[in-house]
């Protein structure tokens, strides 16, 4: 009588012979494992890392309190959120546990992939408008884009990717018994989502940073033109070069998520809505493209806290005062440490050395009374001294 079992990547043969116990680096899809762990745990770890500076930046740093910087705040959110539920979940789902566990970790990675990203085109939407007016009308631009005016447009996107990304729960078609998930994603709810929250985003932003550009040569010729003037145009170039220098701040901020996410979105409207187009040798490499396409699109998460610091003076100085003051704090608790243990080391040694004196008054046939008056002066000592240590860790 034979039979085989496998739980993750550990393969077991059970015959009348010996057991045989085959160890295999890879997941069950074929990937290999080790690699996929290393990429992703580093993308993890540094996403989560970067953008906690950015938004701990942005509240901490009165010059970060614009309007723009509010969009950058929800889509560091974003950004955190991926390298601390998304990528994590991923890494989890490349192993196997068995159900129900496998099935939860994979409702908890594409619930959470889904919304991250979601959340991420639409807050860029909301930057690209908003850079969009600050061009246009730069007259205007400080009483038509208010806080709570950006603030109301986040909050619905937020929604809009929360209950979009939430609809595969619902099983709106009979699905098989030995689903992978609870989370499946149905061929119209794809097309529905790719069309609405990827490729209408993506014609916004572009016609936004289209205008800017043509915006942008046109003010370049007319500054060249001007040189020689003086007066209101050089008052307000130092403003113009802001502006300037935060729209292509964003603009790269924008590539980068593009070129990350436009050929999984690509690709998966193809599998959706032509599956005839890949052909037989492809499907035998469908897991390794997934875990590719996947791969780059949490680089746009790992990425975007780099292009701030390398971009603003604002945000590179928010940093190191972050790290600086976590580095203070670091050496004051080691510091602390230090002290408190020298204390207990004098306590220590003056306790033995004030009982040791009465022990020897004692054993001398010293007057009872002065026995007592010296170990009651030694238990007070200890007393002090353990208040002390005790201010001190305070």
């Amino acid at each position: 009588m034979t039979s085989a079992f496998s739980t993750g990547n550990c393969t077991m043969n059970n015959s009348s012979g010996p057991t045989a116990i085959y160890l295999e680096n890879k997941t069950d899809d074929g990937l290999p494992r080790t690699p996929i762990v290393i990429i992703l745990s580093f993308l993890s770890f540094g996403t989560v890392l970067g953008n906690s500076l950015v938004f701990t930046a942005i509240l901490i740093n009165p010059a970060l309190h614009t309007v723009t910087y509010l969009s950058v705040f929800s889509l560091a959110i974003a950004d955190f959120l991926a390298g601390m539920v998304a990528m994590p979940s991923y890494i989890l789902k490349k192993f196997s546990f068995g159900e129900p566990i496998d099935v939860i970790i994979c409702d908890v990675f594409r619930f959470s992939y889904f919304l991250t990203g979601y959340a991420s085109i639409l807050s860029l939407s909301v930057i690209s408008v908003e850079r969009l007016l600050a061009v246009k009308s730069p007259l205007r631009y400080t009483t038509v884009v208010t806080h709570g005016r950006v603030i109301t447009g986040l909050i619905l996107t937020w929604l809009d990717a929360i209950i979009i990304s939430s609809l595969p729960f619902v099983p709106w078609e009979p699905t098989s018994p030995y689903k992978e998930c609870n989370y499946e994603p149905t061929r119209w709810w794809s097309i529905m989502v790719i069309i609405t929250n990827v490729i209408l985003p993506f014609l916004l932003i572009v016609t936004c940073y289209t205008y800017l550009y043509l915006t942008a040569r046109s003010h370049l010729r007319k500054i060249l033109s001007d040189r020689n003037s003086v007066g209101n145009g050089t008052a307000r170039r130092p403003r113009r070069t802001n502006e300037r220098r935060a729209s292509t701040t964003i603009l790269i901020v924008i590539g980068v998520f593009i070129a990350s996410w436009f050929p999984s979105c690509f690709y998966y409207f193809l599998l959706k809505t032509c599956p005839q187009c890949f052909s037989e040798s492809f499907r035998s490499k469908k897991s390794i493209f997934n875990a590719l396409v996947k791969i780059l699109t949490f680089t746009s998460s790992f990425a975007n806290p780099i292009i701030y610091c390398w971009r603003s003076k604002h945000f590179r100085n928010a940093f190191r005062k972050i790290l600086t003051k976590m580095s203070g704090r670091f050496a004051r608790a080691q510091r602390n440490d230090s002290t408190a243990e020298i204390r207990r080391r004098r306590v220590s040694t003056i306790s033995s050395t004030g009982r040791n004196e009465a022990c020897n008054a004692f054993s001398s046939n010293m007057d009872v009374g002065k026995y007592i008056v010296i170990l009651e002066n030694t238990q007070k000592h200890d007393l002090r001294t353990e208040n002390r240590v005790e201010d001190a860790q305070l």
